[in-house]
């Protein structure tokens, strides 16, 4: 018969042994934790472990960093209170300026630098509309610097289909598919879209993007047989919505990226995922 037993988590142990350890998003943390850490980052450094009332104290080389984003703006972050925060050496760090942005997106993606310039402005134009409109959920509601980041990826691990390929295009139509295809809303839809075509001097054409073709290249590209895909799936009507979402999951696919599929229930999801 099996029995529960009482393991240390990788706090004590880092404790015990004088490894460094990060705390993220500390303001997240319950309220039992935050008083539990208070006793840790009092002069004696010593935490009280409750399952068994040991009193651990820290190795002198133990060192405890934390991070947070700032609450307020963004969902379910508490204000930690001063005293707590006293506790730490606290640092406070800027948003990155417009040209550190380019540099990096430059540097880490191969971006040329006139598009790290395009897709910067892209962002701070809809953060500014942001600002000066509820449409969508504060500031980075929409787009965060993972999305810029994750942008530029796609130009960098993209292989050109021809010889005078429009670049300039595939970055506008993926930075619409990134962007717009998160949106619920239709008027979100379209501010994406009239930044996009206001920075790149390209027409997007979402009819086009998501169309069938389209999407029988793409389900070959990711071999997916389309014989297999007729006698599998035969079922499945391509409606608009359907090519829509295959495009999207396809695209994220083809460049390795996490897909969140959000739905009601019979709209799709699981039958795209079978398909690829």
């Amino acid at each position: 018969s099996g029995k529960l037993v009482f393991k240390e988590g990788v706090l004590i142990d880092a404790m015990r042994k004088g490894y460094w350890i990060i705390l993220d998003e500390l303001n997240l943390a319950p309220t039992d934790v935050l008083e539990a850490l208070n006793r840790l980052l009092d002069d004696n450094r010593e935490l009280l472990v409750t399952e068994t009332q040991e009193v651990v104290k820290a190795h002198p080389r133990f060192m405890l960093f934390a991070t947070q984003n700032p609450p307020g703006l963004y969902g379910g972050r508490k204000v930690l209170s001063r005293a707590f925060r006293n506790r730490f050496v606290e640092l406070h760090f800027d948003e990155l300026p417009s040209s550190e942005l380019e540099t990096i997106l430059h540097k880490r993606c191969s971006l040329p630098p006139s598009y790290c310039s395009k897709l910067v402005k892209v962002m701070l134009d809809l953060q500014s509309y942001r600002r000066s409109s509820s449409v969508f959920a504060g500031k980075q509601g929409f787009i965060t610097l993972r999305d810029l980041f994750r942008w530029a990826e796609r130009y960098r691990l993209a292989e050109p289909t021809e010889k005078e390929y429009d670049w300039l295009q595939h970055l506008a139509n993926d930075g619409y598919m990134l962007l717009a295809g998160r949106v619920r809303k239709q008027e979100e839809v379209d501010v994406i879209q009239e930044v996009l075509e206001k920075h790149f001097k390209k027409k997007l054409c979402p009819q086009s993007l998501f169309s069938k073709e389209n999407v029988v290249k793409l389900l070959g590209k990711l071999s997916t047989q389309i014989s297999t895909l007729e006698s599998n799936f035969g079922h499945i009507v391509w409606t608009e919505g359907m090519r829509r979402l295959a495009m999207l999951v396809g695209r994220a696919l083809e460049f390795g990226e996490p897909v969140l599929l959000v739905g009601d229930t019979g709209c799709g999801k699981t039958t795209i995922c079978q398909v690829f």
